[in-house]
């Protein structure tokens, strides 16, 4: 392979592979050092991130494997979107990308996508999986929600053009994900094959947008989708489409950054086995693939894409990886970041995001009764695994002893004033049936993540906050309280 020949990667450069813990195993290490693999991905559910100093001597040890094999340092990558998506939490965490949108300011996201990369360049980390290009018009959609920026696609590209340039300008690449749009769906595609029926003319007008925005503001990644669109190509998902990742995506608009898959273990592109995928998205036109897990189908990659996918279309991706490798492969830096400026900025989005609809607030001088119901998904990082705990911390710090609290929605006893909390009551039936009752004649409802439970509350009022990270839950306790008024506006439409 030329490419190859000339900068010393081969196939293996293509190869992107998470593992489990706080140390990568040794035989991952080797094949760093081989050039079998090619990047790094962290995930807090697989215990990757622990503490700063753990993150950075980890880091330290897969750098030093590839400046064994005489390679420079491989790119790392995490997926901090904020909101329910974040994998590093010792670091400032921020509310969602939808919270982001509710405060009607795109400098928000620009100066968030800043924020957040300065933080993870410091630990040696240099590529975010975001931000998220979806448009959710689809309320139903199980796996997209507050991780996008709303409902319009000319909103979601303002924010998302903000966010790439802020991140960006802090030398961290952004992977404006899942190309071509994975908003219009019901079905979460890790767990099941997916299709977007829609017309190629709506996908045009509704999907697209928001990624040429990112592309024209600098984005480095995209990453594809396992969805299929048969109005784009009848026959395969996105992730191993020629029509759409070579004719539309490098074609038509143009993109000449580096194209990754979605993670490879999905539901969603179990079409084929996984020694002939990882070829077939080559072929169709991408340049690294995630291997995440499974350490012996890892070290088999670079031999299944040699062997499965064109010479030509390898020898492309070699070149644009080695290229983005050059930028965005750093040793762990020896110095800080001071995370005071990002906390207080992640506190005053969410401040500005709390979104009140329905009739007025009620003012909470006297009593009060709060429910909350429990989660369905607890998030894997550590800072963030007990919302419903940092909920009522942050109520207790305002309503002291007026205040009774209880959690799995049951009803504290005695008088006062009714206030609920939900976690994606729209998608949980239970809660749903639950909510009447709890509500009363006099009650408040307060969705804690997904908007959509507004549309349950009927002739109640109800906040949002779009996220239940600790500065999201600090603003809507403040706004409960007294001590400030909702300002945000819902950017996806509630029914």
């Amino acid at each position: 392979m030329a490419a190859a020949a000339r900068t010393g990667l081969g196939a293996g450069a293509l190869v992107w592979a998470g593992f489990d813990g706080q140390q990568a195993p040794g035989e991952l290490l080797d094949a760093i050092a081989d050039g079998r693999v090619g990047g790094v991905l962290l995930f807090a559910f697989r215990g990757n991130v622990g503490s700063k100093a753990q993150v950075r001597e980890m880091l330290r040890e897969v750098q030093a494997a590839a400046r064994r094999g005489g390679l420079p340092p491989v790119p790392v990558a995490v997926d901090q979107e904020g909101g329910e998506v974040v994998r590093v939490g010792y670091r400032a965490v921020f509310p969602s990308a939808m919270a982001i949108a509710a405060t009607g300011d795109p400098s928000y996201a620009e100066r968030a996508g800043r924020a957040v990369a300065e933080g993870l360049r410091a630990d040696g980390i240099t590529v975010n999986h975001a931000p998220v290009c979806d448009v959710n018009d689809e309320p139903r959609n199980p796996v997209i929600g507050t991780r996008a920026f709303g409902d319009d696609p000319a909103r979601v590209a303002d924010f998302v053009a903000a966010w790439v340039r802020g991140a960006e300008g802090a030398g961290v690449a952004t992977t404006p994900k899942h190309f071509p749009g994975h908003g219009h769906t019901s079905v979460d595609s890790h767990l099941a094959t997916v299709d977007v029926t829609s017309d190629r003319a709506t996908i045009e007008r509704r999907d697209l947008p928001p990624f040429a925005a990112a592309f024209a503001a600098g984005a480095t990644m995209v990453m594809t989708a396992h969805v299929r669109y048969p109005a784009l190509d009848p026959d395969r998902p996105a992730t191993i489409s020629r029509p759409i990742l070579t004719d539309l995506l490098r074609g038509r608009m143009g993109f000449r950054g580096l194209c990754i898959t979605d993670s490879l273990d999905m539901s969603g592109i179990h079409v084929d086995t996984p020694e002939h995928v990882v070829g077939r998205a080559i072929d169709a036109g991408v340049d690294a693939v995630m291997v995440t897990s499974r350490l012996d189908r890892q070290l088999s990659a670079a031999a299944w894409i040699e062997r499965a996918a064109s010479g030509a279309r390898i020898d492309e991706a070699v070149a644009r990886v080695t290229a983005f490798r050059a930028r965005f492969g750093i040793d762990v830096p020896d110095g800080d970041v001071d995370d005071g400026p990002a906390r207080a900025l992640a506190h005053e989005i969410a401040a500005r995001s709390i979104t009140h609809v329905g009739p007025p607030l009620p003012r909470l001088d006297g009593p009060v009764r709060f429910t909350a119901f429990e989660p369905s998904r607890a998030s894997p990082v550590e800072e963030l695994a007990d919302p419903v705990g940092a909920l009522e911390r942050a109520l207790r710090s305002r309503f002291g002893g007026r205040m009774a609290f209880a959690r799995h929605g049951r009803l504290p006893d005695g008088e006062g004033r009714r206030v609920v909390f939900t976690f994606d009551a729209f998608f949980d039936a239970e809660q749903g049936r639950a909510l009447p009752a709890l509500l009363g004649e006099d009650g408040v409802l307060v969705a804690l993540r997904s908007p959509y439970d507004a549309t349950l509350a009927g002739r109640h009022p109800a906040l949002l906050s779009y996220g239940d990270v600790p500065a999201s839950l600090e603003a809507v306790a403040a706004v409960l309280a007294g001590e400030r008024r909702p300002a945000g506006r819902a950017p996806a439409r509630l029914g």
